[in-house]
C-alpha cells in the first residue's frame, strides 16, 4: 500500500515540479496525513511515533538548504511527507539518493550551459569565506537573471531519490 502511494506521489510531484516549478500542498499534506493514518492503522502508537520521527527527519535534512534559499518549501514538505509515509530511515536514504542524483543533474546542466567552472569557483570562494569567518559577501553563483532559468526542480530529485531507495534498498 505504502509503495504504491509513494510512487503515485512521486509521479505527481515530478509532473507538477517539472512543468510548473511548484509542488501543490494537496499532494504533500495528503501524503503526510495518509502516512500517519496508515502507520497508525498498521502499528498503532508505534506507527504514529515512526511517522512523526520520519516527518522530522524529512524536514531536518532539507531545512538548511531551504533557509539558504537553495530549495523551495514544497521540496521540504515533500521530503517530510515521504518520511511520514515510509519512516525516518527511508526519509534519510531518499535524501541521500536524491542529493546524489540532484548533484549529477546540476553538474550536467552546468556543463551544458558552460557554467560549471564559474559555479565551482563561486562555491569555493564562499567556502573560503565561511571557513575564514569573514563577513565579505560572495559573488553570485551564476550570471542568469532568473532562478527559473537556471534552477532545478529539486522535487524531481527527491522523488527519484525515494524511487532509488525502493529499488536499491534502505541501508538505514
Amino acid at each position: 500500500m505504502q509503495t504504491g502511494l509513494l510512487l503515485t506521489s512521486v509521479v505527481l510531484v515530478c509532473y507538477f515540479d517539472g512543468r510548473y516549478r511548484r509542488i501543490p500542498n494537496q499532494i504533500t499534506f495528503s501524503l503526510l496525513l495518509l502516512g500517519m493514518v496508515i502507520n497508525v492503522w498498521q502499528r498503532g502508537l508505534l506507527g504514529l511515533g515512526g511517522s512523526l520521527l520520519g516527518t522530522f527527519v524529512g524536514l531536518a535534512v532539507l531545512i538548511i538548504p531551504y533557509c539558504g534559499g537553495g530549495i523551495g518549501a514544497g521540496d521540504v514538505k515533500f521530503s517530510a511527507a515521504i518520511g511520514s509515509l515510509m519512516g525516518p530511515g527511508f526519509a534519510f536514504a531518499a535524501f541521500l539518493y536524491g542529493a546524489i542524483l540532484g548533484g549529477v543533474w546540476a553538474c550536467a546542466v552546468l556543463l551544458k550551459r558552460r557554467n560549471l567552472l564559474q559555479s565551482l569557483t563561486a562555491i569555493g570562494y564562499r567556502a573560503a569565506i565561511l571557513v575564514s569567518g569573514s563577513r565579505i559577501l560572495a559573488p553570485p553563483l551564476h550570471s542568469f537573471n532568473s532562478g527559473r532559468e537556471w534552477g532545478l526542480p529539486y522535487g524531481i530529485a527527491i522523488g527519484l531519490g525515494a524511487a532509488a531507495a525502493l529499488v536499491f534498498g534502505n541501508p538505514f
